[in-house]
């Protein structure tokens, strides 16, 4: 039997829901199953059976994204039919077709990089022959770094038909397992397409923490890296979300809500976070210029007034930019900067 519950990617949401015995519908399932970033190929298609078997049927109503099903069983079926055909596809022997691979490691801090390859020198002709190279590449990964891969095949000429790239985790024996399977040159999922009203324990100006999704050659996204941020929204807190979603009018791009993040320039900023189904509550300390968010949350929860904010805002926002660094020598001078404090403006040790 399905532990419903499981299926939810974020921890945090999924206590909630078992604490308040939230009820799922069958196409709510059959998503969760789909959305789900643990489970492997085969894991989800006996999810997806069990789904088909014990459940009970369901219309799918026509929404953006998702045309009309009399049946989500029907739903169900296609995207395991996608799924066995698409695998088959990949690891089947054809002429004239290229294979290329990347693979995601788990470095410094947690950070999650991509070691890429030549897209035009990196290739191989067969599954057989790119697996080999994997297998190589994790016996030479002795501090065990990698996390997962992504294999790409398509056909050698401009005007290819398909274009697979199936993406793999790493399982605790350290052997691959397939967890997500695509041909963008197909039209969009109609399973991908529906969005979901899960119930969380999220408030505003919690410190939340997200996955960033790479974009990939094609449109694949990948490498779920980990970013913290101060929750300002949630979409499914709109007055007439839930009216609304019945109607058909959001799809799976909505499932965000706008936070504040540092950007890569050392900047704070509010924007959309999507897949709020994978938040996960800020644990640990925050470091340098995150802690910014710590700042943002307290503000957010009014636990200090703008006053104090501003204030510790202009402190650490200091450590990182100054607008010093934009004028002439000259004028910093004659504002009274001496020649060591300019060199080091300069050196970008204060500004």
């Amino acid at each position: 039997m399905i532990d419903v519950y499981e299926l939810i990617n974020s921890r945090a949401i999924r206590e909630y829901c078992r604490k308040i015995e939230h009820k799922f519908n069958t196409e709510e399932l059959a998503v969760l199953i789909y959305r789900n970033k643990k489970m492997n190929i085969d894991q989800k298609i006996s999810a997806y059976e069990e789904l088909i078997k014990d459940y009970p049927d369901m219309e799918v109503m026509e929404r953006i994204n998702c045309k009309h099903y009399d049946s989500v069983k029907v739903m169900i079926k296609e995207e395991i039919k996608r799924m066995k055909q698409l695998k088959e596809k990949l690891e089947k022997e054809e002429p004239d077709v290229i294979y290329t691979y990347n693979y995601w490691c788990n470095c410094v801090d947690h950070h999650i990089i991509t070691t890429g390859k030549d897209e035009y020198r990196d290739i191989y002709k067969t599954f057989k022959e790119v697996k080999k190279e994997i297998d190589n590449e994790l016996k030479e990964d002795e501090e065990q770094e990698i996390i997962s891969f992504l294999i790409r095949k398509r056909e050698f000429s401009k005007n290819s038909k398909y274009n697979i790239v199936a993406e793999y985790k790493l399982n605790k024996d350290r052997k691959l397992e397939m967890v997500n399977i695509y041909d963008f040159n197909n039209e969009w999922l109609d399973i991908h397409g529906i969005c979901l009203n899960i119930p969380t324990p999220f408030k505003r100006g919690d410190l939340l923490i997200a996955t960033s999704l790479t974009p990939f050659a094609g449109g694949f996204v990948l490498n779920y890296q980990k970013f913290p941020f101060v929750l300002d929204h949630l979409i499914t807190w709109n007055k007439n979300f839930e009216k609304r979603l019945k109607e058909g009018n959001f799809d799976c791009s909505d499932m965000q809500g706008p936070g504040y993040i540092i950007s890569e320039n050392n900047e704070l900023f509010c924007d959309n976070v999507f897949d709020y189904d994978s938040w996960e509550y800020f644990e640990g300390n925050l470091k340098g210029i995150n802690r910014l968010l710590k700042s943002v949350s307290s503000l957010l929860k009014n636990e200090i007034d703008i006053t104090l904010f501003i204030s510790a805002y202009e402190k650490i926002i200091q450590e990182y930019h100054s607008s010093f660094y934009w004028f002439t020598d000259e004028g910093l001078k004659l504002c009274g900067f001496s020649d060591n404090e300019i060199l080091e403006i300069r050196e970008n040790k204060i500004g």
